[in-house]
């Protein structure tokens, strides 16, 4: 132990890592929800502890997994929209990956740090970093960029994954890195078998313009059983009534990543204009479920603890909504409210404001 003390000694860790808390995450979103448009939305970000390059020289094991353990931190602080992975990473969920990738053409060093799924979504976190290309406003944006992520398994023909929320995104300036948390559909049917991830296309947005960066990233591993966690399903058939419309609560979703809870109600339902063209309204549910999230300079969508909104309750301990999740949808009549992972899923209850709490059980 002596010895590992002292080459953690001799590393300089950057003073920005021990206060990234007075550090903030410069993020702006531009959002429009409407069946016909929305903005394109960025999001800017500082990870004070992305700093840690000078570790890449040491072939010290004990060391570098000291300082693999300090870079984790960085995924699982608050500047991570999805507290799911925070809590997953926290909880020592996950495939390690360790690989490097040169993009020569841009000169961009890409980390591919880490993966980790359920049956429906996949995470998979890198970094980049580049000594020439600024990359403040570049991005991975599976969502409404110009940006893909596609998988081949053995000789099989490209797919394209589809993304899950937002993901996110962090850039440190000092360093010209970018730390990022892609959230694609899981390809948890693949354990035990060689793939390949491509990456395709960085989006770049620059005063709120929108082009890209034609590459490709390339990424093959072996799907190990770590890397996977099992969903519960829980059938619940609640009803209860919010604001005079009647919900019904179908079932609850528990995994590693997140709480998922499924509700279907009269005003969730997709609706038809007089074309015959499908279009969602926000349901009152929704409303409720969105009050409660309030934009933080430092950490972007957070939870607003002074208004009300829609919690789970687990264990006695209040559960986050992951407000980066809310473009993900269900069945054409289906609302989908998502969740941190719960401590105790035998004791969960869903409140409504403050006037309904039902117990999510059989």
């Amino acid at each position: 132990m002596s010895n590992i003390k002292q080459e953690l000694e001799k590393i300089k860790i950057p003073k920005e890592l021990h206060e990234r808390t007075k550090h903030g995450v410069e993020k702006a979103k531009l959002e429009q929800r409407s069946n016909k448009k929305r903005k394109l939305y960025k999001r800017f970000s500082i990870a004070a502890a992305v700093s840690l390059i000078v570790v890449s020289t040491l072939t010290f094991t004990p060391v570098l997994a000291a300082i693999q353990e300090v870079y984790d931190k960085i995924f699982s602080s608050k500047h991570i929209d999805d507290k799911g992975v925070r809590t997953a990473i926290d909880l020592g969920h996950g495939q390690a990956l360790d690989q490097t990738f040169y993009d020569e053409k841009h000169d961009i060093t890409v980390h591919f740090e880490s993966v980790m799924m359920d049956d429906k979504e996949t995470k998979l976190l890198l970094t980049y970093q580049s000594k020439k290309t600024n990359l403040k406003n570049f991005y991975i944006d599976l969502f409404e960029g110009d940006s893909s992520i596609n998988l081949i398994v053995g000789n099989e023909q490209k797919k394209s994954l589809d993304n899950v929320g937002w993901g996110s995104r962090y850039y440190d300036s000092k360093e010209n890195k970018v730390a990022e948390v892609l959230s694609f559909e899981s390809i948890k049917q693949y354990e035990g078998q060689n793939i390949r991830l491509e990456i395709e296309n960085l989006t770049i947005y620059d005063k709120n313009e929108k082009h890209n960066v034609q590459m490709i990233w390339p990424l093959g591993f072996k799907l190990d059983k770590s890397a996977i966690s099992e969903r519960e399903t829980v059938v619940v058939n609640k009803d209860f009534v919010f604001e005079k419309v009647t919900y019904k609560i179908k079932q609850v979703e528990f995994s590693a990543l997140e709480t998922r809870v499924i509700v279907t109600g009269k005003d969730t339902k997709l609706m038809r204009d007089e074309t015959g063209m499908k279009y969602r309204v926000m349901s009152k549910l929704e409303h409720q479920f969105l009050n409660a999230r309030r934009f933080d300079k430092k950490y972007g969508y957070i939870v607003d603890d002074k208004k009300t909104g829609v919690f789970l309750k687990s264990a006695g301990e209040k559960v986050e909504p992951v407000f980066s999740k809310g473009e993900v949808e269900g069945e054409d009549d289906e609302y989908i409210m998502i969740f941190a992972p719960v401590k105790d899923r035998q004791n969960c209850i869903l409140e409504v404001g403050n006037d309904f709490k039902i117990p999510l059980t059989r």
